[in-house]
């Protein structure tokens, strides 16, 4: 008996293991890139419009006579969207998640852990190939572009 919850304990931690890595090599560098893609798109959607446009490292402003926008990009891959001094819109990027059933415990451990093992399998996946998109407070959608996010914000 005590093999069996030795064995599972031992592929909960290699599951647990693969997903640090494949966090730390597929959803961060991800979401950095989603981030940087927007505010490429902020920049030419403003510069096609004819707004003179001055970029820093996470920040881009875009004005026009004395209309100004920034679009400020944070560590935690916020995305927020000014009006000269006043926050606009709030964006975050994020990655899909597959819905996880919450179901009773079980109260054998060996199912427990059989259980956590499922969990770390369907994040596996979710993290092996991730799939991003924008979303925010503001408006609540899965936007998968940064034109779409742009279009519902300045509704042009």
């Amino acid at each position: 008996m005590m093999s069996k919850l030795e064995d599972l304990q031992v592929e909960l931690s290699n599951l647990k293991e693969i997903n640090h890595k494949h966090f730390e090599n597929n959803i961060l560098p991800g979401l950095k890139l989603k981030v940087k893609e927007f505010l490429y798109a902020f920049e030419d959607y403003f510069r096609e419009r004819g707004f003179v446009v001055k970029k820093d490292q996470n920040t881009i402003r875009v004005a026009y006579d004395s209309l100004e926008f920034s679009a400020i990009a944070n560590e935690q891959n916020d995305i927020f969207i000014m009006k000269e001094r006043e926050q606009i819109a709030s964006i975050s990027v994020k990655y899909k998640k597959a819905k996880m059933n919450l179901h009773l415990v079980p109260s054998d451990p060996a199912d427990q852990l059989a259980m956590e093992i499922e969990k770390q399998r369907v994040m596996m996946r979710d993290l092996e190939n991730p799939q991003f998109y924008y979303t925010g407070s503001e408006f609540g959608y899965q936007y998968e572009t940064p034109m779409s996010v742009l279009e519902s914000i300045f509704y042009v």
